[in-house]
């Protein structure tokens, strides 16, 4: 006879040693439920370092459905498949669509993140290539509220830093009829300039030396003022950086083509 959960229980000698065996394996099955998720977390990381980015976003696909509310997951979800877009034009619209629903679940989870708000934005700012002009207007408002709310919770969060310079640089970087456009859809539309870019720009790359895509974008600045020496230097830096995912291969292609017109 034994005791359970306050009760007399009457077991056989059999089902005594059924139970010590359920007791026995226990730790290893939710060793093994733990471990899992875990695994494939690791294997998507090793897939991305091997520039097989839909191969990895696949294991972290399956790493949620036993951790569904994993918001750092959810947002590489979302930038893999901004990536992925960026690399795909003919399929870029549907694997934008996938990046927002990622970052939407991100913040449904949890709102006071800067990597969600960052998310966010950075998902806005794929979402505006195929968006009409009144819709890029509202869009462009919006990247730059997200941005903003994401360095007032971390204000050195180097990805929103960044995307707060490229902001500034693809606004400014607008024609005048564009610009006006913007001003006169959207009333107090907020001023841009490449000043502000450029200084943006450096905040990160001091945080963050080897961000590629501030580097690039940097660098590209930089030739647009005329300041050939300062972009040249910055892209005999970015080239020899170690390439980490397939984003960062496309990068520093483009980082070499850049340097070769600049010489």
């Amino acid at each position: 006879m034994k005791v359970f959960w306050g009760k007399w229980v009457f077991i056989s000698k059999n089902d005594e040693m059924k139970f010590k065996f359920l007791f026995s394996i226990l730790p290893l099955i939710l060793f093994e439920l733990h471990a899992q998720p875990t695994n494939l977390l690791e294997e998507a990381r090793l897939l991305e370092r091997q520039f097989k980015t839909m191969d990895a976003i696949r294991k972290y696909e399956m790493a949620l459905v036993s951790m569904p509310n994993n918001v750092p997951v959810l947002v590489r979800l979302t930038e893999l498949y901004c990536m992925e877009g960026n690399s795909n034009p003919n399929e870029s619209k549907s694997l934008y669509a996938l990046a927002n629903q990622f970052a939407t679940r991100a913040f449904e989870v949890d709102s006071n993140r800067a990597d969600v708000h960052y998310a966010k934005a950075l998902v806005l700012g794929r979402l505006i290539q195929h968006a009409s002009i009144k819709e890029k207007t509202s869009l462009t408002v919006q990247i730059l509220e997200q941005v903003e709310i994401a360095l007032k919770i971390d204000s050195l969060f180097t990805k929103a830093i960044y995307t707060l310079a490229k902001w500034h640089d693809e606004v400014s970087s607008l024609n005048p009829a564009a610009r006006a456009a913007l001003k006169f859809m959207q009333k107090g539309f907020p001023p841009a300039s490449a000043e502000d870019a450029i200084a943006l720009y450096e905040k990160a790359r001091k945080l963050d030396p080897g961000f590629m895509p501030n580097n690039l974008d940097l660098a590209m600045a930089y030739k647009r003022q005329g300041k050939s020496d300062k972009a040249i230097e910055l892209l005999k830096f970015q080239i020899k950086l170690p390439m980490k995912t397939k984003e960062d291969q496309e990068i520093k292609l483009k980082s070499k083509q850049l340097l070769e017109s600049l010489q």
